[in-house]
């Protein structure tokens, strides 16, 4: 049995002792506002009993019908527990005018019915105590409007003691406190009343939507935070939020950011299951720098963009220029490409890596260069474009005889070779046996 319950078993025990003893102390004094004190009592224990079957039922774990498990249950009977309180307390009031309007006598006052009195009333704050402490921390409302109530039976209690004493003599004070009781506990009662039907209709607290939604704002891949939901179940909240994301990230690196999300709002929020679903922010920044950078005059082609920096506030790129172009065109090429990139995406600094095209490598002396190495056949040498990069495939026929540190020289002796005819180039090398 889990501490909740135990809590309740123990709360509806005690109801029923407390019922018997103002019972006792009812009949022996004759008092309106002992009366009105059993007759709370009495709704104690159902509200108490409605408590415990509530704990059992809305623990239940999600099925087919309750995909999101059966909390509600909890809210439903906190709230009717509510209205019977007031329905209680309505009538407590109603027996209170009617014995105001007719005959009063004074109640039967006695040491042992006022020591009675006193014990109920220390019995029923411990009670509130733990009641209030346990809904608390288990998330049960129900747990929480018993605290209430019983918090003020014991107030009301210690009162109606110095009722009884004071009423001997003056008769009215009886009814008055009765009366006076009963009004004051009501708009506690229509407060947990009211908390019930908020969890039901799903009201949420909108400080609360509006924390979820700054520290959804607060990632940086977020661009914008299109809808927030939320709901309460019991103590758990759900969390259901639309969000748009820089179409360039990779699925990985969104589950990534999802997850850590998540983790983050459960330290801050409490209990809660988060379901973030991320969209397409219009076009990534790396396809409007491509078209930024291919805009400007003298660039044949842009690639490999890298975002880096705390924010992505800097970014670093490759320009393919034509081969003659000289150094005083291209750094006026690059101060271009910087300036309007900075403007289009905000970024605070660029860095232009030059590439030529490729189309100015002395192939033929490359190849020639290659067979004159020593155990070399044959060469051939071609070129690749992939993605704005240049790559040379270079095969090299070789003795079949030679050994793998004879071959693992000869490949750098080629990468060398193509290093310094196309230092811009990335080069691929596989030795062959010549035929």
């Amino acid at each position: 049995m889990e501490r909740a319950e135990k809590v309740a078993v123990a709360s509806v025990v005690t109801s029923a002792a407390i019922v018997a003893v103002k019972l006792f102390v009812a009949l022996l004094t004759g008092s309106m506002a002992v009366l009105g004190e059993l007759l709370d009592s009495l709704g104690d224990i159902l509200t108490s009993s409605v408590t415990l079957v509530g704990i059992r039922l809305s623990r239940k774990p999600p099925d087919a019908d309750h995909p999101y498990g059966h909390a509600k249950l909890d809210s439903l009977l906190g709230l009717l527990s509510s209205i019977f309180l007031v329905e209680v307390e309505a009538y407590v009031i109603y027996r209170s005018v009617l014995t105001l309007l007719g005959p009063l006598s004074p109640p039967n006052v006695t040491e042992e019915a006022l020591w009675l009195l006193g014990a109920t009333s220390v019995v029923n704050v411990v009670r509130s105590l733990a009641l209030w402490r346990t809904g608390g921390s288990e998330g049960v409302r129900m747990m929480q409007s018993e605290a209430i109530n019983y918090g003020w039976d014991a107030i009301r209690t210690l009162v109606i003691v110095g009722v009884l004493l004071v009423s001997r003599e003056f008769p009215p004070v009886d009814p008055l406190a009765a009366l006076a009781a009963a009004a004051l506990v009501m708009p506690s009662t229509l407060r947990v009343a009211y908390w019930s039907a908020s969890d039901l209709l799903d009201r949420i607290d909108p400080k609360l939507l509006a924390r979820i939604s700054s520290i959804l704002g607060s990632c940086r891949e977020i661009a914008a935070v299109r809808r927030v939901r939320a709901r309460k179940l019991g103590k758990i909240t759900l969390v259901d939020a639309v969000v748009e994301v820089d179409p360039s990230i990779t699925a990985e690196r969104a589950n990534e950011i999802i997850r850590r999300l998540e983790e983050r709002m459960r330290r801050e929020i409490g209990p809660s299951e988060v379901m973030v679903v991320p969209l397409a922010a219009g076009r990534s920044r790396e396809s409007v720098a491509k078209e930024v950078t291919e805009s400007v005059a003298g660039v044949r082609e842009a690639h490999t963009f890298e975002f880096y920096g705390e924010r992505g506030e800097r970014l670093h790129l490759h320009v393919v220029l034509d081969d003659d172009v000289t150094l005083r065109r291209a750094d006026e090429i690059a101060k271009e490409v910087e300036s309007r990139l900075k403007r289009a995406l905000g970024v605070e600094e660029v860095l232009v890596h030059m590439d030529h095209s490729g189309e100015g490598i002395p192939l033929e002396e490359m190849r020639r260069r290659i067979e004159e190495l020593r155990g070399v056949k044959w060469a051939s040498v071609e070129v690749v474009r992939s993605g704005g990069c240049v790559r040379l495939e270079i095969k090299v026929g070789a003795d079949p005889e030679i050994r793998a540190r004879e071959i693992n020289r000869l490949q750098h002796d080629v990468m060398a070779i193509a290093a310094e005819l196309a230092p811009q180039a990335k080069v691929s090398v596989r030795v062959v046996p010549a035929c």
